[in-house]
């Protein structure tokens, strides 16, 4: 009788709820790690990045700013003094930038000895040039040009100190080494440049000294 109902209540046990043999968890385990190692192919690689896009070439327009100062005799009448720069251009082919600019340089008279009072003049200038640009990379680039046009001051501020022909148009020419950084937008670009101008115009009576000028500055160019 008591075998019996022992029989009856072990086989009313749930089959889900009972306890696990050492055996069958071993089993279990054993099954759970070959599930793991299983191969699963060949993970694929994370896509590349694009290239940039390529930098535009054609028209080209720049505007820049900086300083300019005096190595001849007039660097004792007039200081180092800040200087405006606009080109527009067409690169005809790659390498090769033909430009038309202008500039504007904003000096005095405040070095010289007074009497006549410290006057302020504009010295302006315009012409064109060329501009061979050697690409670093996909970023950056360095250019050499020359240039060359009329220039004059606005007022006679600098005949009375021996500079006749200041405020006439008169001849220049000169050469510009530069540094350019391009964006990620292929229209844009930064640049920094330095150069040396020689200003006919700015020549001293009995005065051998070349009249040159040199700058430097920081600009922006936008190619459509």
């Amino acid at each position: 009788m008591y075998a019996s109902s022992a029989l009856g209540a072990d086989s009313s046990i749930d089959p889900e709820t009972r306890q696990m043999t050492r055996e069958e968890i071993e089993a279990w385990l054993d099954a759970s790690a070959v599930e793991s190692e299983r191969d699963v192919g060949v993970v694929e690689a994370m896509p590349e990045a694009p290239p940039p896009p390529p930098r535009r070439h054609g028209l080209v327009v720049e505007g820049g700013i900086g300083a300019a100062g005096h190595l001849s005799t007039l660097k004792n009448i007039s200081p180092t003094s800040p200087e405006f720069n606009l080109a527009v251009g067409y690169e005809v082919i790659d390498p090769l930038l033909l430009f038309l600019d202008a500039t504007l340089l904003m000096s005095s008279t405040r070095y010289a000895k007074q009497p006549p009072d410290a006057r302020t003049y504009a010295y302006y200038g315009f012409g064109g040039g060329a501009r061979f640009t050697f690409e670093i990379g996909e970023s950056f680039g360095v250019y050499l040009q020359g240039n060359a046009g009329m220039a004059a001051a606005t007022e006679d501020v600098l005949v009375v100190y021996g500079y006749t022909e200041a405020d006439q148009l008169n001849l220049y020419y000169g050469g510009q080494l530069g540094f350019e950084w391009f964006q990620v937008n292929p229209h844009y670009a930064l640049a920094a440049h330095a150069g040396v101008k020689n200003y006919m115009g700015l020549e001293r009576e009995a005065s051998n000294e070349p009249p040159l000028v040199v700058s430097g500055g920081l600009a922006i160019k936008y190619t459509f």
